[in-house]
């Protein structure tokens, strides 16, 4: 070929590169490893063709451009297409043969490693490709390739260096920068589309955020184009117009509303977007459901971001409510005004400083004054008694006391003065104000005048009546007035009781202090006792009983008096004692009493009675008692009670009566006749005592002891009773009956991250859903907590059970919506068939517990009938359980530790403490089967303590014999996390053991966490303030681990087995793995991949920049012993 037509071709193989490469889409396939094979084919397929076709550069000299292609690879490809690359192009120079083998293959293995070591280093100080960069890196290139021709036999080294130098170093770095420059810009594309794609995906979300947003928005959102038609709107707006948001869209008000209210909408528009501002109105619509609403509308004009008038966008509230309030304060201060308008008292309303603020017509008619001129006038104005001076201390004391009454004088426009009494009251809202009610009393005073007058002629009467005693006192109790009758009553001349105390007289001495105390209070304006029966004292020291009464009155200058006007009870005292006696033993009595004649009349019922029944004494005296016929007793049983009273005996039994309202209630009665001296029956007497609430608490107490109160359903002990008649029944019938054992999955979870109150109603909840599951003849019952049990009658075979249990999950398989809240909560079942599985209902629940358990040990979700097996599960946990308990004790526990290895060198930098168990009688016994039994149980926590101690003594001991910077993490479990002393504990051992805390990783997986106890997230502060590492277990296996990284003190992030497993296998799980990678690292924390065995998963790791592992392929978990010898050699082989 000609050195044209050969460097030509070069050019065009190298071009080729990057427009084969972008045509075919390599970069694009999802698979790495397969794409980085294809590109390193593709380079190495170019590669061959451009040494197939070389140029001569000289005569005799031929060459070609490998350097460039090779290096570029390197560079812009990675480090397995460059591999494949240069292993293609070594051997296709090896086949070509000849002298110069070996310095060719040099010079295509030094370009790539060129390349190679360019591509890492900018990346890793994170450079960009610019010409320049390109241009320098090409002229390494080629000044390594001239390097490389010195390895030339003797004879032509200096020839071919001198025939390529000039073009090697001008023409070649050019090219490689051009090439490095297209190859750049291809990528630079290939980025921007991804990121466009990115920016599509986002913006399709926002929108979706956008319109969630304006749904959620109880107000009509709408927006317009400039025509008048509908482009959207939320879905208020849709569910006003009845319709659809998509059937909305494209058309016109035309369509929605009457033709005059279109209209009208319409040239609301064009006049808002002509004058380009917001427009308000208030629009009547009507709502679907028929009635009118009115809205408050506000328009707005839209515009694009190049000022482009787009249409408008419109915001309606419903103010059909607000308007109404609005209308009906209007109507109520339209009531306030006629009311004071035709108040007859005046009414002021004043401020604080004294100015009337407010005034009525009828204060206007009694002060002479219009209304105008009133307003803004102050009160000291119109007070002929008060001075401007004195009526700011008196406005002070009035806001303090709130209100005031007192009598005053106020000044006619005229100037004359008249009587008035004034009511006021500070309302201290609003700056505070006085509302003033006054009175005119000019009418009143004339009237007290002549009341005098009358009181003169009354006092002369009172001092001669003979049989009615008066006596009169000042405020100091001293005898004022005191008529002949008192002297008859009491003993006492006028001129002796004149001038004399009140108790020194007539009140004996034992209550002579409270005598004096209580007139006191009543001379003081306090109320008065009213009218009783007194036993007062004579003059000669006897008593005496009367019917006193007490008038209290202002007497000369104001001065409050007390008038005493007794009635001498003694000769009646005497006649009603007995009687008085009689009848208050009655009334007082707690139960209800009621006499009737023979016939059937009531004569009396006491006041329980009208309490009890709410009928009044006027409601039943007069009529028959048959009005109060026992409401459950029969006929016949009514009869009989009538016979036996009227026969002479006493009738005693329990029924139902009906009060006045209706009311059903509970009466306990004993009916007796009563005789005169001959014996004949004159009247019955019936004593009732209502056991309403006797009968109540009976219920209330036996409906506790046999039904749940949160849900109603039958209790432990009643579902037991019915499984106990339904086996009965079963027995009689030869029929199957079978016992469903529930439980909710995942129920404290709920309750510990949601509260009890949502705890609470899921169980109501699922409650509906079982009822809705299950006949109605079968039998629901709620055990205790998230437990529940159903109990099905006349079964036919095992397939109807089975029926029934696939409807249960059914049931439970639809989420749960509480107070808004979707939550999702399975049940797992265990079922036991009568009498196969038991004939005793004790026997039947045992049996489908233990299946129910089975359910739970399966991933739950699920349902099992019981067998033989699940039994034998029981006894082994029982025994596990029991064992546990002294396992300590025995010193059967023990410790080993699993290496944590450095993936890059293979160094172990660190372990894993994990417990072990070897028991005597069962042997050696998986962790995975006694922990949750230990942390069920509560033992955790000491069994925790050992393992920390442990670790810690272990520890110690590594760090000083090998002095090393050793770090050996310990599982915490949720239970040792709730214990109060934890953070003590761990510092005393850092403490007894002389370690920092660093020395120590605390291992915790996410359901520590979803615990919700506050005390862990104050343990977890404490020890990272302490310096202790916390480590993420199991990291991808929960809920919420993404949360729970960003939110505590992480410093680990363990990728869990069940992940790499498969990644050389199963592509999502190592896209997985490595997204985990990715984001520990972004986070800051150190990533350690748990479970590997293979050196493929090793390799695949390294690949994805993992920098910690464990697993079986460094080494098992070995004894302490065993493990120094690791130490030792620091180093780890599979």
């Amino acid at each position: 070929m000609t050195s044209f037509a050969g460097l030509l071709n070069n050019a065009v193989l190298l071009l080729a590169l990057g427009v084969i490469y972008d045509s075919l889409g390599l970069h694009s396939l999802a698979n790495r490893a397969l794409r980085k094979i294809l590109t390193g084919v593709l380079v190495g397929v170019i590669g061959i063709s451009v040494m197939l076709t070389p140029w001569e550069m000289k005569p005799g000299v031929f060459f070609d451009t490998r350097s460039v292609l090779i290096s570029l690879c390197g560079l812009y490809f990675g480090l397995v297409p460059t591999l494949i690359a240069v292993s293609m192009a070594v051997a296709m120079r090896f086949f070509q043969g000849g002298a110069g083998f070996y310095v060719g293959s040099l010079v295509i293995i030094s370009s790539g490693l060129i390349g190679l070591g360019w591509h890492y280093w900018c990346r890793r100080n994170k450079k960009g490709m610019s010409w320049l960069m390109l241009y320098l890196f090409g002229l390494a290139v080629h000044v390594n390739l001239l390097i490389c021709m010195l390895f030339l036999p003797a004879s032509i080294r200096f020839t071919v260096i001198e025939a390529i130098a000039l073009p090697l170093l001008i023409i070649y770095p050019v090219g490689t920068m051009l090439l490095g420059m297209l190859l750049k810009r291809q990528k630079d594309r290939r980025q921007f589309e991804e990121e466009l794609r990115e920016h599509k995906i986002l913006l399709d979300r926002e929108r979706g955020l956008l319109k969630r947003l304006m749904d959620s928005i109880p107000d009509y959102i709408f927006y317009k184009t400039v025509d008048g038609e509908y482009s959207g709107c939320n879905k208020a707006t849709a569910e006003l117009f009845n319709a659809d948001e998509t059937d909305i869209v494209g058309k016109t008000d035309f369509e929605f509303f009457d033709h005059d209210q279109a209209v009208l909408f319409r040239q609301n528009d064009q006049d808002m977007l002509q004058a380009g501002v917001s427009s308000r109105h208030e629009e009547v619509v009507k709502h679907p459901d028929g009635r009118l609403i009115q809205l408050d509308t506000l328009k707005i004009p839209f515009y694009g971001e190049t000022g482009k008038l787009y249409g408008l966008i419109g915001i309606g509230r419903d103010v059909t409510e607000r308007n109404k309030a609005s209308e009906s304060i209007r109507k109520s201060e339209t009531t306030y005004r006629s009311v004071l308008s035709t108040a007859l008292d005046g009414f002021l309303i004043v401020s604080v400083d004294g100015v009337i603020q407010d005034a009525n017509e009828a204060y206007a008619q009694m002060s002479g004054y219009t209304l105008g001129e009133l307003l803004g006038m102050r009160v000291d104005q119109l007070d002929a008694v008060e001075s401007k001076s004195m009526t700011g201390p008196h406005i002070q004391k009035i806001i303090e006391e709130k209100k005031q009454r007192f009598f005053t004088q106020h000044r006619r426009k005229n100037s004359s003065v008249y009587d008035v009494e004034i009511n006021v009251t500070f309302w201290p809202e609003d700056g505070g104000k006085f509302f003033i009610f006054i009175k005119d009393t000019t009418e009143r005073a004339l009237a007290e005048h002549r009341l005098l007058q009358s009181e003169t002629r009354f006092r002369k009467v009172f001092e001669n009546i003979p049989t009615i005693a008066v006596q009169g006192y000042d405020k100091n109790r001293n005898v004022i007035f005191w008529n002949a009758a008192s002297e008859k009553v009491y003993g006492y001349s006028t001129d002796e009781a004149l001038g004399k105390k009140l108790e020194d007289l007539i009140i004996p001495e034992i209550i002579q202090d409270q005598v004096a105390e209580e007139v006191d209070r009543w001379l003081a304006g306090g109320e008065v006792t009213p009218a009783s029966e007194l036993i007062l004292q004579k003059a000669d020291g006897s008593p005496v009983s009367v019917f006193s009464s007490h008038v209290m009155i202002t007497g000369v200058n104001n001065e409050p008096e007390m008038y005493c006007v007794d009635l001498d009870l003694t000769a009646l005292k005497r006649a009603e004692d007995r009687i008085v006696t009689l009848s208050q033993a009655l009334e007082q009595s707690p139960v209800s009493v009621m006499l009737m004649d023979t016939k059937g009349d009531i004569e009396y019922v006491n006041s329980t009675f009208v309490r009890v029944t709410g009928y009044s004494s006027q409601d039943v005296i007069g009529h028959k008692v048959g009005l109060f016929k026992p409401g459950e007793m029969v006929e016949s049983k009514y009869q009989q009670l009538w016979a036996t009273v009227l026969s002479g005996r006493s009738w005693e039994g329990e029924f139902q009566n009906v009060k006045k309202s209706g009311e059903l209630f509970w009466e306990h009665a004993h009916i007796a006749p009563v005789t005169d001296e001959s014996g004949v029956i004159r009247h019955l007497l019936a004593v009732n005592q209502d056991i309403t609430q006797q009968k109540e608490q009976e219920q209330r107490i036996s409906y506790q002891a046999h039904y749940d109160s949160l849900t109603g359903l039958p209790n432990r002990f009643l579902s037991l009773d019915r499984l106990a008649q339904m086996l009965k029944e079963s027995k009689r019938s030869d029929k199957q009956a079978a016992v469903f054992f529930l439980d909710l999955d995942d129920f404290k979870k709920v309750n510990d991250t949601l509260g009890h109150q949502v705890g609470d109603e899921l169980l109501v909840e699922a409650t509906a859903r079982l009822k809705a599951a299950v006949r109605d003849d079968d039998v629901i019952g709620r055990l205790g907590g998230d437990e529940f049990i159903v109990l099905l009658n006349q079964v036919e075979n095992s397939r109807t059970v089975g029926k029934v249990a696939e409807k249960l999950l059914e049931q439970f398989r639809v989420p749960f919506n509480l107070k808004g809240r979707e939550l999702m909560s399975t049940v797992s079942i265990g079922i036991a068939v009568y009498p196969g599985d038991g004939k005793s209902p004790v026997e039947l629940l045992r049996h489908a517990d233990a299946a129910m358990y089975h359910s739970k040990e399966q991933g739950r979700n699920t349902y099992n009938f019981y067998t033989e097996k699940m039994n034998k599960d029981v006894a082994r946990r029982l025994l596990i359980e029991e064992h546990l308990r002294s396992a300590l004790n025995k010193d059967e526990f023990y410790v080993i530790f699993q290496p944590v290895v450095d993936l890059r060198r293979r160094v172990v930098i660190g372990a894993e403490a994990l417990l072990r168990w070897n028991n005597s009688e069962m042997g050696n016994v998986q962790p995975d089967e006694f922990i949750p039994i230990a942390e069920q149980t509560g033992l955790i926590v000491t069994i925790g303590q050992y393992v920390l101690e442990q670790a810690f003594m272990v520890i110690s001991g590594w760090r000083e014999k090998y002095a090393i910077d050793f770090q050996v993490a310990v599982n915490i479990s949720p239970r040792q996390f709730r214990d109060a002393g934890l953070v003590e504990y761990i510092q005393k051992l850092l403490e007894k053991y002389s370690l920092p805390a660093s020395a120590i990783e605390l291992e915790i997986t996410e359901g520590v966490l979803m615990t919700g106890h506050g005390m862990i997230d104050v343990a977890l502060s404490d020890l990272n303030k302490m310096g202790m590492g916390i480590s993420m277990d199991d990291f991808g296996t929960g809920y919420s681990s993404l949360s729970y990284l960003r939110s505590y003190p992480f410093d680990t992030l363990k990728v869990d087995k069940s992940f790499i497993n498969d990644i050389t296998v199963d592509q999502a799980d190592l896209q997985l793995v490595s997204a985990a990678i990715a984001m520990g690292q972004g986070l800051g924390l150190k990533v350690i991949a748990e479970g590997v065995e293979t050196e493929e998963q090793y390799q695949l790791l390294l690949d994805h920049q993992c920098e910690y592992g464990q697993g079986y392929l460094f080494s098992r978990p070995v004894p302490a012993d065993e493990f120094e010898l690791l130490l030792e050699t620091g180093v780890v082989h599979s």
